[in-house]
């Protein structure tokens, strides 16, 4: 027993420091990975073609009840601030075909315009450097500030975004 202990330990110690990846960063106060997307014009974009307006990125599906859940109150916040030059809402589908997605908010009424996420087969959003940033938990909301730094971020049933905190950042 002895002898297996000490091999595993010294194995411990060669295994050199894995740092968490690049495309996985989402930290408070740190730019917000340039995420990749195709606008409801069909363009594709990034979010740094926003750069001087606050955004706030959604990311959710109709697989997530909570998703779902949130969709009324996300509706309203749209509303309240779809008027605002200096703000951009960009709400993405994750791990599902978009017209999915635009089928169910059609279906319930809702007007709130969807970006396309170029990648339908996982649980990821893909970054203008090649990388990819990988999805936590759904849903996840993001905002940015004007100079692209995160500012607040809402995962699951955590408190959501508020319009005080987006005119905050205006």
């Amino acid at each position: 027993m002895r002898p297996l202990i000490l091999i595993l330990l010294t194995l411990s110690f060669n295994v050199p420091a894995v740092s968490p990846p690049v495309e996985s960063f989402d930290r408070l106060d740190a730019a917000f990975p340039d995420i990749v997307f195709v606008n409801p014009e069909g363009k594709t974009s990034r979010l740094s073609d926003y750069k001087g307006k606050v955004v706030m990125v959604k990311l959710w599906a109709t697989w997530c009840g909570i998703c779902r859940a949130k969709w009324p109150g996300h509706q309203v916040l749209y509303d309240s601030i779809k008027k605002e030059a200096d703000v951009q809402l960009i709400t993405l589908s994750v791990f599902e075909d978009p017209q999915v997605s635009q089928d169910w908010v059609d279906q319930q009424g809702f007007d709130v315009p969807l970006f396309e996420n170029p990648i339908k087969d996982r649980g990821a959003v893909p970054v203008a450097d090649g990388s990819f940033y990988f999805i936590k938990g759904t849903p996840m909301t993001f905002l940015i500030d004007k100079n692209g730094i995160l500012r607040k971020k809402s995962v699951g049933t955590a408190k959501s975004i508020t319009e005080s905190d987006i005119r905050g950042l205006i």
